[in-house]
């Protein structure tokens, strides 16, 4: 067991030359005893003031981050299973989709004009189960997505322009696939999953074969579907 040797009370670094009491203690800062100098020194002086001051700015920030955290949790706590997936999880899957697409115009209208959305090929609204799979999102302009009703005849056409029918084909089976309906225990282990693969995805332009390709591997890494749901074989 390691002991702890006394030393002088006297004023160090920062503190140096502060009127400090002398005392053998264990336990100092600046070379002053926690118990009276090192007190006096923080209001005494212009270095303690300062220091001081950054002391309770970081108190604060330290608290209003526990605050904000326990709200943000309270939050949670509120959220039902779906509230929770369209705030935390659609939006970090529908960031994957845009990520993979960098670059890309809009699947719908070969745009690159405006703010570019995540557009669904059969939407949340139609079919909950295929919400999460990649092949069902690709990067369409708002406008189109929002504005246009989805778009789906010129979704469907831009699908099998840019990736071919064999492709559009696999899309179109997507429907098949059981129902599946995440708790939010699942979905809360989802989101910190999400959370660690949209670092990894570079901002590069890749080709069709590599956007299916990745849109492949992530579905498979989330594992929510069934593996002939997760990728297309080309």
């Amino acid at each position: 067991m390691i002991k702890h040797k006394k030393h002088k009370c006297k004023g160090i670094g920062k503190a140096k030359g502060f009127d400090a009491c002398g005392d053998e203690v264990y336990d100092r800062t600046y070379g002053l005893c926690l118990k009276k100098c090192y007190k006096r020194w923080l209001l005494e002086t212009d270095e303690g003031k300062e220091k001081l001051s950054k002391l309770v700015i970081k108190v604060s920030k330290d608290r209003k981050k526990r605050i904000n955290k326990a709200k943000k949790e309270d939050k949670v706590k509120l959220l039902s299973a779906d509230g929770y997936r369209k705030r935390y999880v659609q939006p970090k899957i529908n960031k994957i989709a845009r990520l993979i697409d960098f670059g890309q115009p809009c699947i719908a209208t070969n745009s690159t004009n405006g703010k570019m959305d995540a557009g669904h090929y059969y939407s949340t609204g139609s079919n909950r189960t295929l919400t999460y799979n990649l092949h069902n999102i690709h990067v369409q302009s708002v406008h189109s997505n929002r504005h246009k009703g989805g778009d789906d005849k010129r979704y469907r056409i831009g699908l099998e322009k840019v990736y071919g029918v064999e492709y559009l084909n696999f899309i179109e089976t997507l429907p098949q696939c059981p129902p599946i309906k995440l708790n939010k225990p699942i979905l809360v282990e989802l989101n910190e999953q999400l959370n660690r693969i949209v670092k990894t995805i570079k901002l590069v332009e890749r080709t069709p074969k590599q956007r299916i390709e990745l849109r492949t591997k992530i579905n498979k890494e989330l594992n929510i579907y069934q593996d002939k749901f997760n990728g297309y074989e080309h």
